[in-house]
């Protein structure tokens, strides 16, 4: 007889790990026990199952939970192993479902063994959307619409879309077509997988995006297509592959007529996730609130109790019960009539830095509040001035770094350049380049511009990877400058200056000098634009990290937290892992996003002083 333990370490909560295990409370071949083993609510759950048998007994049992136990994404280790004495119980785990539903039941769209029954198109009941399934309960995700689809139903709707070229699904409050949106609700165009065996002949994809994607949580995931790709002319794309079970059987029938890929937009409500320190994160919340439950979190007092900050309510309550500092923290998205105004701050303040810094070290690096010191935060955002805050021994906030506003439109960024050091080779760029200056001058950027992406935009148009007649979005010049990067394998690459400028209130960059060291190699032959756009997140990354040892000589940095939702770009992450994870413990916080409800969590422990400005 042996006494064996199996364990799924997940970086957050998984409600249909949960579930499960308390359906094998119910398995009668041995006396089974589980549990959840957590340091830190914010920190890494164990799922473990415990069992007691003989070996072709476990065997069994072990076969069953590996078909049973579905790759999530937050899963980052699992393993079995003998143990003396069993520490699991006979009680229930709380499952609290990542999204709200009709049914407290109902854990996923679907499982592993509904799945087979409704959506192989060689199964008897292919196509029965309210099939019963006693282990998810996804019918009970059904609304009364959705239920009234039948097979018929929907090869209808797959073939309107195939000679129409569109389809308003609107029991999914989504649409589809065969070619790009002329107005696209995202910056990112996003696709609908529809058949995945055919996904590496499209887009270039590692295995950790691969299992994302057919993970149970179905995510958006980003993608750059193959090199010279007749059909997908974006530089990067957000694909996913069937996340409902109306959507599935959909991309089914469309598969079955010989469609590899739709473009989807709409209220799909799916993660979007970013991949940072060999783990995945979740970039941000639905933006639904109805379909946003509340997480639950035993935390340390903070500073406030309450607080609605950047879409979102936070509030912590004591622990009656206990003289102990933790108590229940929730966060949930708000509506919008219950939301208050956005943040409104100027470059000078730091308190969204501040925030994203306080909510990262909750990560089982302080039990109180006073004991938040000693560490800094690089907050890289598009919607929020991107910063380098430091926290010293005493738990006091100051700003070290801040992204400058860029100038918002080409002729002022190259009258800039032109009054600038960098006037000379700014001269060669325009009279080598002609096409490209002409393109610098047709350049508007639009909304924040104290953020990477305004710079990668820029730099993306400066090295030519704007092969269109007219200048694309910025967003589309950002994305082609990352796509660009993510091609280049080389050893080498050069070194692009990101020199600081010292201003009254905290250091910034030097904008000119970055963007005419980049012109400087193109001017002087260096033609492959990939190299270059390596060589920006590679030398920032450099940057970066002699930044934060300079910071660690002063006030001495035991923690650099990473938030932002620019932490997407995967190699510019990549790189800073490699510069700056070799000297500091990188920290983030995965059970919350990287921009979004974080900042109101974080919020309850900054300071009243800087946020009476909300």
């Amino acid at each position: 007889m042996k006494h064996i333990r199996f364990e799924f370490t997940c970086s957050r909560q998984v409600p249909l790990y949960a579930h499960l295990c308390n359906q094998y409370l119910n398995y009668d071949a041995l006396n089974i026990s589980i549990g959840c083993d957590s340091q830190n609510d914010f920190g890494p759950q164990t799922y473990f199952i415990e069992a007691q048998g003989e070996q072709i007994q476990l065997e069994q049992l072990a076969d069953a939970i590996a078909a049973d136990f579905l790759i999530s994404v937050w899963l980052v280790d699992s393993g079995i192993k003998v143990i003396d004495e069993p520490q699991g119980q006979r009680t229930l785990l709380e499952v609290v479902p990542t999204e709200a539903t009709q049914a407290d039941k109902s854990v996923a769209a679907f499982c592993q063994q509904c799945y087979p029954r409704f959506g192989d198109n060689q199964a008897a009941q292919f196509g029965q959307l309210d099939l019963t399934c006693p282990c998810c309960h996804g019918e009970m995700r059904l609304t009364s619409e959705q239920k009234a689809l039948t097979l018929s139903d929907l090869k209808a709707m797959a073939a309107q879309l195939i000679s129409q070229g569109t389809l308003d699904l609107t029991s999914e409050s989504v649409q589809l077509s065969l070619a790009p949106f002329t107005n696209p609700t995202s910056a990112r165009p996003q696709l609908l997988i529809c058949n995945p065996n055919t996904l590496n002949a499209h887009f270039c994809l590692k295995d950790h995006q691969v299992i994302a994607l057919s993970s149970i949580e179905k995510p958006l995931i980003c993608a750059r297509p193959t090199q010279a790709h007749e059909k997908l002319s974006a530089p990067l794309y957000d694909i996913c592959f069937g996340y409902s079970r109306v959507v599935l059987v959909l991309a089914e029938v469309l598969r079955q007529k010989g469609i590899d890929w739709v473009y989807l937009q709409g209220q799909h409500h799916r993660p979007q996730l970013a991949w940072v320190e060999g783990a995945w994160a979740q970039l941000s919340s639905p933006s639904s609130a109805q379909l946003q439950t509340v997480k639950h979190f035993h935390a340390p007092e903070p500073l406030r109790e309450e607080i609605r900050f950047s879409g979102f309510k936070a509030k912590w309550q004591a622990n009656k019960k206990t003289r102990s500092h933790q108590g229940l923290l929730s966060v949930q998205a708000l509506t919008s009539t219950d939301n208050t105004a956005e943040y409104q701050g100027d470059e000078e303040d730091h308190t969204i830095a501040d925030t994203a810094l306080f909510a990262t070290l909750l990560n089982g690096k302080f039990t109180t509040h006073k004991q938040a010191k000693n560490a800094a935060v690089i907050y890289l955002s598009h919607a929020h001035p991107s910063q380098i805050v430091t926290c010293d021994n005493k738990g006091e906030t100051s700003l070290f770094f801040a992204l400058p506003e860029l100038p918002d439109n080409g002729y002022e960024i190259f009258h800039c350049l032109d009054s600038s050091p960098q006037k000379a080779v700014a001269q060669k760029f325009k009279s080598q380049f002609p096409d490209d200056y002409l393109k610098l001058l047709s350049l508007k950027l639009h909304g924040r511009r104290d953020n990477l992406q305004s710079l990668w935009a820029i730099a993306a148009v400066l090295i030519g990877l704007n092969p269109q007649e007219e200048t694309q979005s910025p967003a589309y010049l950002s994305d082609a400058l990352l796509a660009a990067a993510m091609r280049y394998h080389g050893a080498n690459a050069p070194r692009i200056d990101y020199p600081l400028t010292k201003g009254e209130a905290h250091r910034s960059l030097n904008w000119c000098k970055t963007l005419g060291t980049l012109l400087s190699f193109r001017v002087a032959g260096h033609s492959d634009p990939s190299q270059l756009a390596f060589a920006m997140q590679d030398s920032l990354a450099d940057y970066l990290a002699n930044w934060l040892e300079h910071i660690d000589l002063n006030i001495g940095v035991h923690n650099i937290a990473l938030a932002g939702n620019e932490l997407a770009n995967e190699t510019l992450c990549k790189r800073i892992s490699l510069r700056l994870g070799k000297n500091f413990p990188l920290l983030l916080n995965r059970s919350l996003d990287l921009e979004g409800d974080n900042l109101a969590v974080g919020a309850l422990y900054v300071k009243q002083r800087q946020l009476n400005s909300l």
